[in-house]
């Protein structure tokens, strides 16, 4: 997946980020899309808090054509009618904050209150993955490694990858790419060839700063199983068999399924603690995970709270941050600040969204995702967020089937979207909406009718 994904991105025009009809045909015919789209049950009410999902990825879509540059630009007056109707419309509560922005020239072409800053729920992530794509080599990878100290000291080291399969790896997959199978296989045979047969295991996680949980995170977020403890190394995201609803120390997990394999493997492990490799130890062996742009689209397109949380740490460590809440978020808005846009207002708590004290202004996330599209070294955001009706958190979303690429965000109270749409003369449209006082369990409806009123962007000459 990384090569050719990374292929199609540099062979793409960074204006083009709207995956046209065309595409969604040709997904439609191989099975990727339910069909027709108008006709489906209504969908059951969506988790709030989503997760990444532990099957393979639906397959996004590689077509990014260019838009019209000739296309004429929707005026206000042709894009009112419908803002009118969502903003004043009961199902969003409160009036929420909009924009609408054409990419090419960056005119705003529609705004109701669109500088304040709001509770932004998963649109979040829009500014960690484009701190992640301007700071980080997502070319690179995160090891996990088996250290021997002393004569019978052994550690498991971990960099962040808290993805790894309990067995054998999937060279494959995004989820499970490294093994800890593998590792044991390669480090029981070197401590055999040592003469050792017996060792202590200790697990190191000094990658990470241990913290409970980001200001603004509740316990039903653990409890319902949207986010886990973020720590330098973990099995499956901590949806880890046989636990409900996820492991919360999955670095001790890690270790004890580690231990056991190579227990297995005819080593003895006589204890396993936790406590930070000496400097110097030698490298027995080590698994990589899958590259980090793979694991950044997967964070997007499936709303992993837990995998947006370690690049938030990722970006912290390159940009000389403690690996912290606090850090990740300083990173974050530091790294967005040097993109050139302006942060003021803006509030982290967390890097994923759950907590309730971001404050992102639409605004803002337009400016995001109109540099992601005009600039080319950041075009691996514009790509990375999910398609309607293909893929992610857009699969099942009421908007019109393979032409809108948008990151999504539901709170408790909160709606959100942010992402492109092109119009019907083919004008590419930047837009966000946070509606973040959406009436008590009111989340299907505000859907609904923020879903609408994109399609109308869709059909829009607005002239």
């Amino acid at each position: 997946m990384g090569a050719a994904r990374k292929a199609a991105v540099a062979g793409c025009s960074v204006l083009g980020v709207a995956l046209l009809g065309a595409g969604y045909v040709t997904a439609n015919v191989h099975d990727v899309v339910p069909g027709p789209f108008t006709t489906q049950e209504p969908w059951q009410e969506a988790d709030p808090f989503p997760t990444a999902s532990l099957p393979p990825q639906a397959p996004s879509s590689s077509i990014v054509p260019d838009w019209n540059e000739a296309a004429p630009v929707p005026t206000f007056d042709g894009l009112y009618p419908a803002l009118r109707d969502l903003v004043t419309a009961p199902e969003v509560g409160t009036p929420p904050g909009v924009i609408v922005v054409d990419v090419l020239s960056g005119q705003v072409l529609a705004e109701s209150d669109g500088t304040t800053a709001r509770l932004p729920a998963s649109t979040t992530k829009v500014l960690t993955g484009a701190a992640a794509v301007a700071t980080l080599d997502l070319d690179e990878t995160l090891a996990t490694s088996a250290v021997l100290a002393g004569a019978d000291e052994l550690y498991l080291v971990g960099t962040g990858d808290m993805a790894l399969a309990a067995g054998a790896g999937k060279p494959d997959a995004v989820i499970g790419h490294a093994g800890l199978g593998d590792l044991a296989d390669a480090t029981a045979a070197s401590l055999t060839s040592r003469g050792l047969a017996s060792v202590t295991l200790a697990y190191d996680i000094t990658a990470f700063a241990e913290e409970a949980q980001a200001p603004g995170w509740g316990t039903i977020d653990f409890s319902g199983g949207h986010v886990t403890t973020i720590q330098a190394l973990g099995i499956e995201v901590g949806w880890v068999e046989g636990q409900t609803p996820r492991d919360t120390n999955s670095a001790r997990t890690a270790a004890e399924t580690f231990a056991q394999a190579l227990r297995d493997r005819g080593i003895e492990v006589r204890e396993v603690a936790k406590r930070a490799a000496p400097e110097g130890s030698a490298t027995l062996a080590s698994v990589q995970s899958a590259p980090l742009g793979e694991l950044l689209d997967l964070a997007l397109a499936d709303s992993s709270n837990t995998l947006t949380e370690v690049f938030g740490r990722l970006v912290a460590i390159e940009r000389g941050e403690p690996a912290t809440f606090a850090g990740a978020t300083t990173a974050v808005i530091d790294a967005i600040a040097n993109l050139g846009l302006d942060v003021s207002g803006t509030q982290l708590g967390d890097t994923s969204g759950l907590s309730s004290e971001n404050r992102i202004a639409p605004r803002l996330l337009v400016d995001v995702l109109r540099k992601a599209a005009t600039d080319p070294s950041l075009s691996r955001l514009a790509v990375a967020l999910p398609v309607s009706g293909l893929d992610g958190t857009l699969a099942n979303r009421w908007l019109e089937p393979g032409l809108v690429r948008a990151k999504t965000g539901t709170l408790v109270s909160v709606v959100s979207l942010a992402g492109y749409a092109p119009t019907a003369d083919g004008r590419l449209l930047a837009f966000a909406v946070m509606a973040d006082q959406i009436p008590y369990a009111g989340s299907y409806a505000a859907r609904l009718e923020i879903d609408t009123w994109v399609n109308t962007l869709l059909t829009c000459g607005c002239q």
